[in-house]
């Protein structure tokens, strides 16, 4: 009797370990082949075949279509260059270049993936509209209130996250993934 209550015991905790290890790999905002550049992540085999099985139930839960490896991909920023995380409360300076690609847009989204939105404001740039420096950097400033020159919409989200999606590029491949350099975010000044 009390091996076969020390077996059910054990076979439940196993269980329930196993669920919850589960959950969280799936509840998590990156998946588990998620390749660092600065503050920011990519993922090279989201909306291929071998995307690995988390990362597909994840995509399945949150609805997220993934760019296809002939489209493009995505970055996600959810920190400053300094590690802290990015807050609505805050001015930001994006600055530097993308990754070549025929186009790219950055988006300010809430820590859910919805896109930050209030009447008119903008909140999101693309690269045909961008205003560059001679020498083809750029600077785009996150904040809640209206800037001069490149300027997105911070809403008033607690936290959020900057999307940059690069469209029809060779950045794609995991060999020219680690010798990217992506823009850096810098914090300014916070409310």
């Amino acid at each position: 009797m009390r091996a076969a209550v020390v077996v059910i015991l054990g076979a439940g905790l196993a269980l329930g370990l196993g669920l919850w290890t589960a959950w969280l790999a799936v509840r998590s905002p990156a998946p588990i082949d998620a390749i660092l550049l600065g503050s920011w992540q990519a993922w090279p085999n989201a909306g291929t075949e071998s995307v690995d099985p988390y990362s597909r139930a994840r995509l399945a839960r949150t609805g997220e279509i993934p760019l296809g490896s002939g489209e493009g991909l995505m970055l996600l920023a959810q920190t400053d260059d300094s590690g802290e995380p990015l807050t609505s409360r805050c001015d930001y300076r994006i600055e530097g270049q993308t990754p070549p690609a025929r186009l790219w847009t950055l988006s300010v989204e809430d820590i859910e993936g919805r896109v930050v939105t209030d009447g008119g404001n903008v909140s999101a740039l693309g690269s045909d509209v961008l205003l560059r420096a001679p020498d083809g950097n750029f600077e785009i400033v996150l904040s809640p209130t209206t800037k001069a020159g490149n300027w997105i919409f911070t809403g008033n989200a607690s936290r959020i996250r900057v999307v940059v999606r690069l469209y029809d590029t060779t950045a794609r491949l995991v060999t020219a993934m680690t010798t990217l350099t992506m823009p850096r975010i810098r914090r300014e000044r916070c409310a």
